[in-house]
């Protein structure tokens, strides 16, 4: 993506001599939701690598626990499987709700092409269109 912006904003800033310095870009801030799930998934991060160093003995430091739960119990008949869930599935997966592939080029605040609502990058031409109908305004 920063490629595509990059291209665009050299493209933009060759056409129209005076949007020169005043190009940004940026990637848009991924759901609130999405921002809970990594530090959630950070959490069981820290806590697998103490259950790695600490083994049984962990669960006798929580108040009311008598042992490790069943589910403990599971991970551990199941090593390589928790681990792969645990350290490359899960990030995969919030790591993919995380990038949109949002696109939007806006002039003084108006949006004049969004990838999101038309689906595709820009033409040259189309931007050319676009911005100088909006410089015309």
């Amino acid at each position: 993506m920063q490629r595509n912006y990059l291209t665009i904003k050299q493209f933009l800033e060759s056409e129209f001599p005076e949007l020169r310095g005043n190009i940004d870009g940026g990637n848009p801030p991924p759901p609130e939701y999405v921002q809970y799930l990594q530090q959630i998934l950070s959490v069981l991060h820290l806590g697998a690598v103490a259950m790695i160093f600490m083994g049984d003995s962990v669960w006798s430091m929580i108040p009311m626990m008598s042992g490790p739960p069943k589910w403990y119990q599971t991970c551990k008949q199941y090593p390589l499987q928790t681990f792969m869930g645990l350290f490359f599935v899960l990030p995969t997966l919030i790591q993919s709700q995380v990038t949109t592939g949002a696109f939007e080029i806006a002039l003084d605040g108006d949006v004049l092409f969004s990838k999101i609502a038309v689906g595709r990058f820009p033409t040259g031409p189309e931007l050319v269109h676009l911005f100088q109908k909006a410089l015309e305004k």
